[in-house]
């Protein structure tokens, strides 16, 4: 039981390496990619149309889904400790726990998102917000031991 809350941080970077493959694999799979995975209409319409908005957008989620990784992993000290670890983890953890959270009330008065993609996407984030939490936990009792 004590590496419980380790698999969960390795859990949270490893969904957030996912996410970063699929945006980079939705730049190469085109217009249908980025429908397939949710992506606004304007961004596939981007895409189909060739223009910047849609492969720049994605590379700028992309890096943040990376540099979540990154935290993840430097946490559990698989990379060197990066800074403001423990704000970093706060915040990621803050923000996929809100696009959890959001997404339940918001499928009341939005139809559309009542759909497999966007329940399983908003409960894999809600799992790497709590990964995000059990490195924040255990960065900061380190801090003070």
């Amino acid at each position: 039981m004590k590496n419980f809350p380790k698999y969960w941080i390795y859990l949270a970077g490893v969904i957030a390496l996912i996410g970063v493959a699929i945006h980079i694999a939705a730049i190469f799979g085109g217009p249908e990619w980025y429908a397939y995975f949710g992506a606004p209409p304007q961004i596939v319409q981007s895409a189909r149309e060739g223009t910047w908005l849609a492969p720049v957008s994605t590379m700028i989620i992309t890096i943040l889904m990376a540099i979540c990784a990154a935290y993840a992993f430097s946490a559990l000290g698989v990379i060197q400790r990066l800074p403001l670890l423990r704000t970093g983890l706060a915040g990621m953890a803050t923000v996929c726990l809100i696009r959890f959270l959001i997404l339940w009330p918001l499928m009341l008065n939005h139809p559309e998102l009542r759909n497999t993609f966007e329940i399983v996407a908003a409960i894999v984030w809600g799992m790497a917000g709590v990964g995000f939490v059990f490195g924040f936990r255990m960065v900061h009792s380190q801090k003070r031991a």
